[in-house]
């Protein structure tokens, strides 16, 4: 019972607490950007299976309403209660059916999968959608040894696209703005983007949207990521061009609005991926860049959040390996 306790604890915990915890280990996470990207989105999964594995233990460990017909209903309960390895000798009375509690893990699954798979074409049809416009009024050429598609206009553009299709973007105005160490500073940025699959990454936090995006931590870890990928790509422009070339080209970027889209182009968040970074981010990153603040404060809270974590992945995983057994090895029902 104590297990249980503590498992429903740290799920409740960490689903209210998580965006505190982000926030204030923000200064040591931008440290190493693209690890604790790893980190973070393990955290969601990890919190994820919790989720699932809570309630299956609750349903081998309590009793209520029959949904099905005996002899069924008995012998499920008796599994998930054997499957379960922190049932306690006795359970409690609730007041929904017991397959109630087992099908709504699965049916939200479901649902969630579906949505998945909307926003991913959606996605897709997006990325088309930018590439389109993109190679209708841009040419492929090379630009301070990069591969890139110059499309003609005054805005200071540059993001990348992913895909064979895709490459780095910039437009004639950056290119005739920037000193030729600001605009090296940006190609490697944007190169980094596509280098370290930024686009798949920010796609698959894309797909925790929907009813999910309304729990604490996930919505702390969505809007956290998209900044720490920047800085990821921040630290491989800088070791190639330098800081100052970098912040002046971040400075430039930030006053000419260069984190809009073309005219016209209807892109889904982080289908493009912008020098500029996200609307707000640029500030952050300058100041990331020229003067880091201190990471010391940050070391507790990002502890808590790591052995968290590590605590809900070791609790799900003594939950769902024997219900996975089970299912392996089903279940006898009294059929005959």
């Amino acid at each position: 019972m104590t297990t249980l306790i503590l498992l429903a604890a740290t799920v409740l915990v960490l689903a209210l607490a998580g965006p505190a915890l982000v926030r204030w280990s923000t200064p040591l996470l931008m440290r190493a950007p693209r690890r604790t990207v790893g980190l973070l989105l393990g955290t969601v999964a990890v919190w994820l299976l919790a989720v699932v594995a809570l309630s299956l233990v609750l349903a081998g460990t309590a009793s209520g309403p029959v949904l099905f017909s005996d002899p069924f209903s008995g012998v499920c309960q008796r599994c998930l209660a054997a499957a379960s390895p922190f049932a306690p000798a006795t359970t409690w009375e609730l007041p929904v059916p017991i397959a109630v509690i087992v099908l709504l893990p699965v049916l939200g699954i479901a649902v969630q999968l579906a949505l998945m798979l909307h926003r991913l074409l959606r996605r897709a049809a997006s990325t088309r959608a930018v590439l389109d416009e993109v190679l209708t009024v841009g040419d492929r050429t090379r630009v301070a040894g990069h591969d890139v598609i110059l499309v003609p206009a005054q805005q200071l553009l540059a993001f990348a696209l992913p895909g064979h299709r895709g490459g780095i973007v910039v437009s004639t105005g950056l290119v005739e703005t920037l000193d030729a160490e600001q605009l090296g500073a940006v190609l490697e940025h944007e190169e980094a983007h596509l280098c370290q699959h930024h686009h798949a990454i920010v796609a698959l936090l894309d797909l925790f949207g929907g009813p999910l995006e309304r729990v604490p931590l996930i919505s702390a870890v969505k809007d956290a990521v998209p900044l720490l990928l920047e800085v990821a790509a921040d630290d491989a422009s800088r070791r190639h061009q330098g800081t100052p070339a970098l912040a002046g080209a971040l400075l430039m970027l930030g006053t000419s609005g260069a984190h809009l889209a073309l005219s016209g182009a209807r892109a889904r968040p982080g289908v493009l991926l912008h020098a500029a970074g996200p609307a707000g981010g640029g500030t952050a990153r300058i100041e990331h860049l020229v003067s880091p603040p201190g990471a010391r404060a940050s070391l507790a809270p990002l502890a808590v959040l790591s052995s968290s974590a590590v605590l809900l992945a070791g609790l799900g995983l003594a939950v769902l390996l024997p219900f996975a057994l089970l299912l392996l090895e089903g279940c006898a029902l009294p059929i005959a």
